[in-house]
Protein backbone atom coordinates (compact mmCIF):
# COMPACT_ATOMS: atom_id res chain seq x y z
CA UNK A 1 0.00 0.00 0.00
CA UNK A 2 1.34 3.43 -1.00
CA UNK A 3 1.34 6.67 0.98
CA UNK A 4 -1.39 8.11 -1.23
CA UNK A 5 -3.69 5.17 -0.51
CA UNK A 6 -2.97 5.38 3.21
CA UNK A 7 -3.73 9.10 3.29
CA UNK A 8 -6.99 8.59 1.37
CA UNK A 9 -8.06 5.81 3.70
CA UNK A 10 -7.15 7.80 6.81
CA UNK A 11 -8.95 10.91 5.51
CA UNK A 12 -12.11 8.91 4.79
CA UNK A 13 -12.00 7.26 8.19
CA UNK A 14 -11.50 10.54 10.07
CA UNK A 15 -14.39 12.11 8.15
CA UNK A 16 -16.63 9.21 9.15
CA UNK A 17 -15.62 9.53 12.80
CA UNK A 18 -16.33 13.28 12.79
CA UNK A 19 -19.79 12.71 11.32
CA UNK A 20 -20.91 9.49 13.03
CA UNK A 21 -18.73 9.37 16.13
CA UNK A 22 -17.44 6.02 17.32
CA UNK A 23 -18.62 3.35 19.68
CA UNK A 24 -16.66 1.28 22.16
CA UNK A 25 -13.45 -0.27 20.77
CA UNK A 26 -14.07 1.21 17.32
CA UNK A 27 -11.51 4.03 17.18
CA UNK A 28 -8.57 2.49 15.37
CA UNK A 29 -6.02 3.22 12.69
CA UNK A 30 -7.78 2.12 9.49
CA UNK A 31 -4.70 0.69 7.78
CA UNK A 32 -3.01 -2.65 8.42
CA UNK A 33 0.67 -1.84 8.82
CA UNK A 34 1.59 -5.28 7.50
CA UNK A 35 0.09 -4.34 4.13
CA UNK A 36 2.62 -1.52 3.68
CA UNK A 37 5.71 -2.45 1.70
CA UNK A 38 7.84 0.61 2.44
CA UNK A 39 9.65 -0.03 5.73
CA UNK A 40 9.83 3.62 6.82
CA UNK A 41 6.20 4.19 5.97
CA UNK A 42 5.24 0.98 7.73
CA UNK A 43 7.12 2.08 10.85
CA UNK A 44 5.47 5.52 10.82
CA UNK A 45 2.00 4.01 10.37
CA UNK A 46 2.68 1.54 13.17
CA UNK A 47 3.43 4.44 15.51
CA UNK A 48 0.30 6.30 14.44
CA UNK A 49 -1.70 3.09 14.97
CA UNK A 50 -0.36 2.91 18.51
CA UNK A 51 -1.53 6.50 19.12
CA UNK A 52 -5.00 5.59 17.85
CA UNK A 53 -5.13 2.61 20.22
CA UNK A 54 -4.07 4.77 23.13
CA UNK A 55 -6.72 7.42 22.32
CA UNK A 56 -9.38 4.71 22.05
CA UNK A 57 -8.37 3.24 25.39
CA UNK A 58 -8.36 6.72 26.97
CA UNK A 59 -11.89 7.42 25.68
CA UNK A 60 -13.20 4.13 27.10
CA UNK A 61 -11.36 4.80 30.37
CA UNK A 62 -12.90 8.30 30.66
CA UNK A 63 -16.39 7.01 29.83
CA UNK A 64 -16.23 4.33 32.52
CA UNK A 65 -14.85 6.78 35.05
CA UNK A 66 -17.70 9.18 34.28
CA UNK A 67 -20.14 6.35 35.04
CA UNK A 68 -18.60 5.89 38.47
CA UNK A 69 -16.49 2.81 37.73
CA UNK A 70 -13.40 3.48 39.80
CA UNK A 71 -12.00 0.00 39.05
CA UNK A 72 -11.49 0.70 35.36
CA UNK A 73 -7.88 0.55 34.20
CA UNK A 74 -5.68 1.77 31.36
CA UNK A 75 -2.13 1.01 30.29
CA UNK A 76 0.55 2.71 32.38
CA UNK A 77 2.20 4.23 29.30
CA UNK A 78 -1.02 5.74 27.93
CA UNK A 79 -0.24 9.48 28.04
CA UNK A 80 -3.78 10.41 26.97
CA UNK A 81 -5.25 8.70 30.05
CA UNK A 82 -2.79 10.12 32.58
CA UNK A 83 -4.89 13.16 33.70
CA UNK A 84 -7.93 10.91 34.17
CA UNK A 85 -5.80 8.38 36.07
CA UNK A 86 -4.87 11.16 38.47
CA UNK A 87 -8.56 11.96 38.89
CA UNK A 88 -9.32 8.26 39.39
CA UNK A 89 -6.71 8.00 42.14
CA UNK A 90 -8.11 11.08 43.90
CA UNK A 91 -11.70 9.81 43.67
CA UNK A 92 -10.72 6.36 44.93
CA UNK A 93 -8.89 7.83 47.88
CA UNK A 94 -11.74 10.23 48.61
CA UNK A 95 -14.22 7.33 48.54
CA UNK A 96 -12.09 5.46 51.06
CA UNK A 97 -11.84 8.57 53.23
CA UNK A 98 -15.60 9.11 53.21
CA UNK A 99 -16.15 5.50 54.27
CA UNK A 100 -13.60 5.92 57.06
CA UNK A 101 -15.34 9.08 58.30
CA UNK A 102 -18.71 7.31 58.11
CA UNK A 103 -17.30 4.62 60.40
CA UNK A 104 -16.23 7.26 62.92
CA UNK A 105 -12.63 7.87 61.89
CA UNK A 106 -12.35 11.67 62.03
CA UNK A 107 -8.58 11.75 61.50
CA UNK A 108 -8.89 11.79 57.74
CA UNK A 109 -7.55 14.78 55.80
CA UNK A 110 -9.87 16.27 53.17
CA UNK A 111 -8.38 18.65 50.63
CA UNK A 112 -11.43 20.45 49.32
CA UNK A 113 -14.62 22.15 50.49
CA UNK A 114 -16.52 23.04 47.33
CA UNK A 115 -20.01 21.52 47.16
CA UNK A 116 -19.46 20.05 50.61
CA UNK A 117 -20.26 23.52 51.96
CA UNK A 118 -24.01 23.03 51.51
CA UNK A 119 -23.94 19.84 53.61
CA UNK A 120 -21.77 21.75 56.01
CA UNK A 121 -24.51 24.40 56.29
CA UNK A 122 -27.15 21.75 57.02
CA UNK A 123 -24.99 20.40 59.82
CA UNK A 124 -24.57 23.89 61.27
CA UNK A 125 -28.34 24.44 61.16
CA UNK A 126 -28.86 21.28 63.22
CA UNK A 127 -26.76 22.58 66.10
CA UNK A 128 -28.76 24.49 68.75
CA UNK A 129 -26.09 25.97 70.90
CA UNK A 130 -22.98 27.85 69.74
CA UNK A 131 -20.85 26.02 72.28
CA UNK A 132 -21.89 22.68 70.78
CA UNK A 133 -21.42 24.19 67.33
CA UNK A 134 -17.85 25.21 68.15
CA UNK A 135 -17.03 21.80 69.60
CA UNK A 136 -18.31 19.96 66.55
CA UNK A 137 -16.78 22.43 64.16
CA UNK A 138 -13.46 22.04 65.95
CA UNK A 139 -13.46 18.30 65.29
CA UNK A 140 -14.55 18.60 61.66
CA UNK A 141 -12.42 21.56 60.65
CA UNK A 142 -9.30 20.15 62.25
CA UNK A 143 -9.30 17.32 59.70
CA UNK A 144 -9.62 19.75 56.82
CA UNK A 145 -6.52 21.14 55.21
CA UNK A 146 -8.50 24.31 54.56
CA UNK A 147 -8.70 27.40 56.67
CA UNK A 148 -12.21 27.95 58.11
CA UNK A 149 -13.82 30.95 59.78
CA UNK A 150 -17.27 31.09 61.29
CA UNK A 151 -18.40 34.71 61.60
CA UNK A 152 -21.56 36.39 62.91
CA UNK A 153 -23.86 38.61 60.86
CA UNK A 154 -21.53 41.60 61.26
CA UNK A 155 -18.48 39.64 60.05
CA UNK A 156 -16.82 39.28 63.46
CA UNK A 157 -14.90 36.01 63.93
CA UNK A 158 -16.53 33.50 66.32
CA UNK A 159 -14.40 30.50 65.36
CA UNK A 160 -11.17 29.87 63.47
CA UNK A 161 -9.65 26.45 62.78
CA UNK A 162 -5.91 25.66 63.09
CA UNK A 163 -5.29 25.81 59.33
CA UNK A 164 -6.54 29.40 58.99
CA UNK A 165 -4.42 30.40 62.00
CA UNK A 166 -1.43 28.82 60.29
CA UNK A 167 -2.11 30.64 57.02
CA UNK A 168 -2.62 34.03 58.71
CA UNK A 169 0.16 33.47 61.28
CA UNK A 170 -2.09 34.60 64.15
CA UNK A 171 -3.15 32.93 67.39
CA UNK A 172 -6.81 32.29 68.11
CA UNK A 173 -6.87 35.01 70.80
CA UNK A 174 -5.56 37.56 68.28
CA UNK A 175 -8.40 37.12 65.80
CA UNK A 176 -11.55 36.10 67.76
CA UNK A 177 -13.89 39.10 67.65
CA UNK A 178 -11.97 40.77 64.81
CA UNK A 179 -13.54 41.43 61.42
CA UNK A 180 -12.75 38.52 59.08
CA UNK A 181 -12.72 40.79 56.02
CA UNK A 182 -9.95 42.90 57.60
CA UNK A 183 -7.88 39.81 58.38
CA UNK A 184 -8.31 38.14 55.00
CA UNK A 185 -8.63 40.97 52.54
CA UNK A 186 -6.09 43.22 51.02
CA UNK A 187 -7.03 45.76 48.34
CA UNK A 188 -6.42 43.22 45.57
CA UNK A 189 -8.89 40.71 47.01
CA UNK A 190 -11.99 42.88 47.30
CA UNK A 191 -12.74 43.59 50.95
CA UNK A 192 -16.08 45.30 50.32
CA UNK A 193 -17.45 42.40 48.23
CA UNK A 194 -16.70 39.86 50.96
CA UNK A 195 -18.15 42.08 53.68
CA UNK A 196 -21.30 42.70 51.59
CA UNK A 197 -21.80 38.96 51.09
CA UNK A 198 -21.55 38.41 54.87
CA UNK A 199 -24.00 41.20 55.69
CA UNK A 200 -26.48 40.19 52.96
CA UNK A 201 -26.27 36.42 53.39
CA UNK A 202 -24.89 35.86 49.89
CA UNK A 203 -22.40 33.43 48.40
CA UNK A 204 -18.90 34.70 47.71
CA UNK A 205 -16.14 33.02 45.65
CA UNK A 206 -12.66 34.17 44.72
CA UNK A 207 -10.83 31.42 42.86
CA UNK A 208 -7.28 32.78 42.83
CA UNK A 209 -5.72 35.40 45.07
CA UNK A 210 -2.86 36.08 47.45
CA UNK A 211 -3.24 35.93 51.22
CA UNK A 212 -0.72 38.00 53.19
CA UNK A 213 0.17 36.65 56.64
CA UNK A 214 1.19 38.54 59.72
CA UNK A 215 4.88 38.35 58.77
CA UNK A 216 4.22 39.48 55.19
CA UNK A 217 4.42 35.96 53.79
CA UNK A 218 2.16 35.51 50.77
CA UNK A 219 0.20 32.36 49.95
CA UNK A 220 -1.86 31.59 46.85
CA UNK A 221 -5.42 30.86 48.03
CA UNK A 222 -9.02 30.55 46.95
CA UNK A 223 -11.72 32.03 49.19
CA UNK A 224 -15.37 31.00 49.53
CA UNK A 225 -18.12 32.23 51.83
CA UNK A 226 -21.50 30.57 52.40
CA UNK A 227 -24.35 31.94 54.56
CA UNK A 228 -25.71 29.83 57.43
CA UNK A 229 -29.42 29.93 58.29
CA UNK A 230 -31.19 28.86 61.45
CA UNK A 231 -34.97 28.55 61.18
CA UNK A 232 -34.80 30.54 57.93
CA UNK A 233 -32.98 33.40 59.69
CA UNK A 234 -29.42 34.37 58.78
CA UNK A 235 -27.17 33.11 61.56
CA UNK A 236 -23.66 33.83 60.29
CA UNK A 237 -21.32 32.83 57.51
CA UNK A 238 -18.74 30.10 57.00
CA UNK A 239 -15.61 31.30 55.18
CA UNK A 240 -13.14 28.82 53.74
CA UNK A 241 -9.59 29.64 52.66
CA UNK A 242 -7.83 26.97 50.64
CA UNK A 243 -4.09 26.97 50.01
CA UNK A 244 -3.73 26.39 46.25
CA UNK A 245 0.05 26.76 46.02
CA UNK A 246 0.65 23.06 45.32
CA UNK A 247 -2.27 22.96 42.92
CA UNK A 248 -0.83 25.88 40.95
CA UNK A 249 2.57 24.21 40.90
CA UNK A 250 0.92 21.03 39.61
CA UNK A 251 -1.01 22.93 36.94
CA UNK A 252 2.18 24.69 35.84
CA UNK A 253 3.96 21.32 35.66
CA UNK A 254 1.03 19.83 33.77
CA UNK A 255 1.08 22.74 31.33
CA UNK A 256 4.79 22.18 30.75
CA UNK A 257 4.21 18.46 30.19
CA UNK A 258 1.33 19.16 27.81
CA UNK A 259 3.48 21.56 25.80
CA UNK A 260 6.22 18.94 25.62
CA UNK A 261 3.75 16.27 24.53
CA UNK A 262 2.29 18.62 21.94
CA UNK A 263 5.75 19.35 20.60
CA UNK A 264 6.56 15.64 20.45
CA UNK A 265 3.28 14.96 18.64
CA UNK A 266 3.88 17.66 15.99
CA UNK A 267 7.66 17.58 15.55
CA UNK A 268 9.87 15.19 13.62
CA UNK A 269 12.21 13.65 16.17
CA UNK A 270 15.25 13.48 13.87
CA UNK A 271 15.24 16.87 12.16
CA UNK A 272 13.35 19.01 14.69
CA UNK A 273 11.02 20.42 12.03
CA UNK A 274 7.27 19.80 11.87
CA UNK A 275 6.01 16.31 11.05
CA UNK A 276 3.42 15.08 8.60
CA UNK A 277 0.59 15.12 11.14
CA UNK A 278 1.15 18.82 11.83
CA UNK A 279 1.49 19.50 8.09
CA UNK A 280 -1.90 17.90 7.35
CA UNK A 281 -3.51 20.08 10.00
CA UNK A 282 -1.81 23.24 8.73
CA UNK A 283 -2.57 22.51 5.07
CA UNK A 284 -6.30 22.21 5.79
CA UNK A 285 -6.27 25.52 7.69
CA UNK A 286 -4.28 27.33 4.99
CA UNK A 287 -6.61 26.08 2.25
CA UNK A 288 -9.59 27.48 4.14
CA UNK A 289 -7.76 30.78 4.66
CA UNK A 290 -6.85 30.95 0.97
CA UNK A 291 -10.50 30.41 0.04
CA UNK A 292 -11.70 33.13 2.41
CA UNK A 293 -9.10 35.74 1.52
CA UNK A 294 -8.76 34.68 -2.14
CA UNK A 295 -4.99 34.78 -1.83
CA UNK A 296 -2.62 32.33 -3.56
CA UNK A 297 -1.25 29.26 -1.83
CA UNK A 298 1.47 27.01 -3.24
CA UNK A 299 2.94 23.70 -2.18
CA UNK A 300 6.50 22.50 -2.80
CA UNK A 301 7.46 18.85 -2.40
CA UNK A 302 11.13 17.90 -2.64
CA UNK A 303 13.03 14.64 -2.44
CA UNK A 304 16.72 13.89 -1.98
CA UNK A 305 18.13 12.34 -5.14
CA UNK A 306 19.68 8.87 -4.76
CA UNK A 307 19.31 8.97 -0.99
CA UNK A 308 19.34 5.19 -0.75
CA UNK A 309 22.91 5.25 -2.04
CA UNK A 310 23.85 7.59 0.81
CA UNK A 311 22.67 5.04 3.36
CA UNK A 312 24.19 2.13 1.45
CA UNK A 313 27.61 3.76 0.98
CA UNK A 314 28.03 5.79 4.16
CA UNK A 315 25.59 4.20 6.63
CA UNK A 316 22.36 5.32 8.21
CA UNK A 317 24.06 7.67 10.67
CA UNK A 318 25.50 9.60 7.74
CA UNK A 319 22.05 9.58 6.15
CA UNK A 320 20.53 10.99 9.33
CA UNK A 321 23.18 13.72 9.40
CA UNK A 322 22.29 14.66 5.82
CA UNK A 323 18.60 14.92 6.73
CA UNK A 324 19.33 17.14 9.74
CA UNK A 325 21.78 19.43 7.92
CA UNK A 326 19.47 19.70 4.91
CA UNK A 327 16.52 20.60 7.15
CA UNK A 328 18.50 23.40 8.76
CA UNK A 329 19.70 24.69 5.39
CA UNK A 330 16.16 24.87 3.98
CA UNK A 331 14.69 26.33 7.18
CA UNK A 332 17.29 29.10 7.14
CA UNK A 333 16.38 30.04 3.57
CA UNK A 334 12.58 30.30 3.68
CA UNK A 335 10.25 32.91 5.19
CA UNK A 336 8.98 32.70 8.74
CA UNK A 337 5.43 32.35 7.41
CA UNK A 338 6.36 29.40 5.18
CA UNK A 339 5.54 26.03 6.73
CA UNK A 340 8.31 23.44 6.44
CA UNK A 341 7.81 19.79 7.41
CA UNK A 342 9.24 16.35 6.89
CA UNK A 343 6.82 14.45 4.68
CA UNK A 344 8.44 11.09 5.28
CA UNK A 345 11.81 9.41 4.64
CA UNK A 346 13.82 11.77 2.46
CA UNK A 347 10.80 13.81 1.31
CA UNK A 348 10.03 17.31 2.56
CA UNK A 349 7.15 19.75 2.01
CA UNK A 350 7.04 23.55 2.05
CA UNK A 351 3.72 25.38 2.21
CA UNK A 352 3.98 28.99 0.98
CA UNK A 353 0.95 31.14 1.92
CA UNK A 354 0.36 34.20 -0.25
CA UNK A 355 2.71 32.89 -2.96
CA UNK A 356 1.66 32.08 -6.52
CA UNK A 357 3.15 29.32 -8.66
CA UNK A 358 5.85 31.58 -10.10
CA UNK A 359 6.96 32.74 -6.66
CA UNK A 360 7.05 29.15 -5.40
CA UNK A 361 9.12 28.15 -8.46
CA UNK A 362 11.64 30.90 -7.72
CA UNK A 363 11.90 29.76 -4.10
CA UNK A 364 12.35 26.13 -5.15
CA UNK A 365 15.08 27.07 -7.65
CA UNK A 366 16.86 29.13 -4.98
CA UNK A 367 16.75 26.18 -2.59
CA UNK A 368 17.88 23.77 -5.31
CA UNK A 369 20.98 25.87 -5.98
CA UNK A 370 21.67 26.32 -2.25
CA UNK A 371 21.59 22.56 -1.71
CA UNK A 372 23.58 21.78 -4.85
CA UNK A 373 26.39 24.14 -3.84
CA UNK A 374 26.39 23.30 -0.14
CA UNK A 375 29.18 21.13 1.23
CA UNK A 376 27.85 18.33 3.38
CA UNK A 377 30.02 15.63 4.97
CA UNK A 378 29.30 12.13 3.72
CA UNK A 379 28.62 12.64 0.87
CA UNK A 380 29.91 16.15 0.25
CA UNK A 381 27.19 16.99 -2.24
CA UNK A 382 23.54 16.08 -2.67
CA UNK A 383 20.78 17.34 -4.93
CA UNK A 384 17.02 17.71 -4.67
CA UNK A 385 14.16 17.21 -7.11
CA UNK A 386 11.24 19.61 -6.66
CA UNK A 387 7.55 19.44 -7.56
CA UNK A 388 5.30 22.50 -7.26
CA UNK A 389 1.53 22.95 -7.34
CA UNK A 390 -0.65 25.97 -6.62
CA UNK A 391 -4.07 25.74 -4.99
CA UNK A 392 -6.98 26.09 -7.37
CA UNK A 393 -10.70 26.47 -6.59
CA UNK A 394 -12.18 23.04 -6.13
CA UNK A 395 -8.90 21.50 -4.95
CA UNK A 396 -8.94 19.33 -1.88
CA UNK A 397 -5.84 18.94 0.24
CA UNK A 398 -5.26 15.53 -1.31
CA UNK A 399 -5.57 16.84 -4.87
CA UNK A 400 -3.08 19.62 -4.19
CA UNK A 401 -0.61 17.16 -2.65
CA UNK A 402 -1.00 14.70 -5.52
CA UNK A 403 -0.34 17.37 -8.15
CA UNK A 404 2.83 18.53 -6.41
CA UNK A 405 3.89 14.91 -5.90
CA UNK A 406 3.36 14.08 -9.57
CA UNK A 407 5.43 17.12 -10.58
CA UNK A 408 8.22 15.99 -8.28
CA UNK A 409 8.26 12.51 -9.80
CA UNK A 410 8.36 14.13 -13.25
CA UNK A 411 11.49 15.99 -12.10
CA UNK A 412 12.96 12.64 -11.09
CA UNK A 413 12.02 11.13 -14.43
CA UNK A 414 13.59 14.03 -16.34
CA UNK A 415 16.98 13.54 -14.72
CA UNK A 416 16.66 14.82 -11.11
CA UNK A 417 18.15 18.01 -9.58
CA UNK A 418 15.48 20.21 -11.11
CA UNK A 419 12.18 22.01 -10.48
CA UNK A 420 8.97 20.89 -12.16
CA UNK A 421 5.67 22.78 -12.04
CA UNK A 422 2.38 20.91 -12.03
CA UNK A 423 0.20 21.28 -15.08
Amino acid sequence: MKSKQILEKLTTYCDEVRVKGFSKDSFHFPVDSNSIEDADLQKACSKVSTLFEMMNEACIFSEQLAKGNLQVSAARNNVFAMPMKSLQANLSHLTWQVNQVAEGDLNQQVYFLGEFSESFNHMIESLNEKQVLEQRLQVITNILEEGLFYVDNTGSVLFANPEVLKLLEYSSDEIIGKKAANLINKPSIGKKKLLDSILNGEKYDLKDSLLIGKSGKTTAVSISARPVYKNDVLDGTVISIRNISKEKQYLNSLETINKLLEKQATTDALTGIFNRMKFDETLSAEIQRSKRSKTPLSLIICDIDHFKQVNDLFGHQAGDAVLKNLSKLIKDNIRSIDFFARWGGEEFVILTPGTNIEGAARLAEKLRKKVESNKFNNPEHITLSFGIASFSPGDSALKLINRADEAMYQAKKNGRNQVQISN
